[in-house]
């Protein structure tokens, strides 16, 4: 059912401030920046029932996966997550789906609410997407959309870093999505209760020389790999699943040149959360991005196959 993800959705009040870091800090831009609002979508509903809203929306691609940060002007599921998170949790995954009839009966048959809707308007065409709640299913907010072949993207209201020159991005791209549970085992059968599969598990602790103590299991869904992690010892992941429950946590970034571009992230005041080397061959550094990104980046200077499962690969 699942083909890949095709966009991350950030919650933001100050979308300036982000635009500026993105492109000043991180190189990744130009942002095309939409208002949405009942002029040009229709079919809005809100938790059921037919309301409009309106928010500023900034898109821009980060490899194969499109960032999306949302700024909500008025009462919606995006103004009510921000209430309840801020700004330090992921909104949403769009997943680019086989058939999408197919997998939006299969969620609401699954007693996943449709939250959110609308039609966006383009040029020409539709584009229509549903928000589902799967936040205490999966740790975050699904969204699916059915694009009709015709649609033509509407003309944003402006680019944020058009003729800024060349971008040169600190990141190549989004390769996976750390996401944090209190039970590993719990929550890989209710993921594969909505198709998403299979999971290898792991033990990460002592036995691979790492700092902390960790249950982490993997699966790939196209372009990204999921992480699930059980926190078993004090550690940046246990302190974010006692603020925010289960949710996700980071991100990691692929580099070209792990030391660089770490001590390039550092001469900006960005802050190790958390380093590491796994088995004492693999360096890894989480880094405290939110400030400026609204997630956590986690980078690392390589990565080990898992010989059983060669597809899937696996990062400390």
């Amino acid at each position: 059912m699942y083909k890949k993800i095709i966009q991350v959705g950030f919650i933001s009040r100050e979308l300036k401030r982000i635009m500026d870091s993105c492109i000043n800090i991180y190189g990744i831009g130009p942002w095309y920046l939409l208002k949405f609002c009942p002029e040009n979508v229709k079919s809005m509903t809100v938790y059921g029932k037919k309301q409009g809203y309106e928010m500023n929306v900034a898109v821009c691609p980060v490899g194969d996966v499109r960032f999306e940060y949302i700024e909500p002007l008025d009462k919606s599921i995006f103004s009510d997550f921000y209430d309840h998170y801020n700004e330090n949790v992921i909104h949403h995954l769009k997943f680019d789906v086989k058939d999408y009839k197919e997998a939006l009966n299969f969620f609401t048959a699954g007693n996943i609410n449709i939250i959110q809707t609308g039609h966006q308007l383009g040029d020409r065409g539709k584009n229509m997407y549903n928000f589902l709640d799967t936040q205490k299913e999966f740790g975050f907010i699904t969204e699916i959309v059915n694009v009709t072949k015709n649609f033509i993207k509407p003309r944003p209201d402006s680019w944020i870093g058009s003729g800024q020159g060349d971008f040169n991005p600190v990141f190549i791209k989004p390769s996976v999505i750390g996401i944090i549970v209190k039970n590993i085992d719990d929550k890989v059968k209710k993921y594969e209760e909505f198709g998403i599969g299979p999971w290898k598990i792991y033990g990460f602790g002592r036995e691979s020389n790492l700092k902390i103590k960790s249950r982490m299991a993997f699966c790939r869904i196209g372009n990204i790999i999921f992480k699930l992690i059980e926190p078993q010892s004090d550690s940046i992941f246990s302190e974010h699943l006692s603020k925010y429950g289960e949710c996700i946590h980071h991100i990691k970034m692929e580099v070209d040149n792990y030391e660089k571009k770490l001590k390039f992230l550092l001469s900006k005041g960005i802050d190790v959360l958390y380093s590491d080397n796994y088995l004492d061959k693999i360096r890894f550094s989480f880094l405290d991005t939110n400030k400026h990104l609204n997630f956590t980046v986690q980078i690392s200077d390589k990565e080990i196959k898992n010989e059983s499962q060669s597809e899937i690969i696996i990062h400390p």
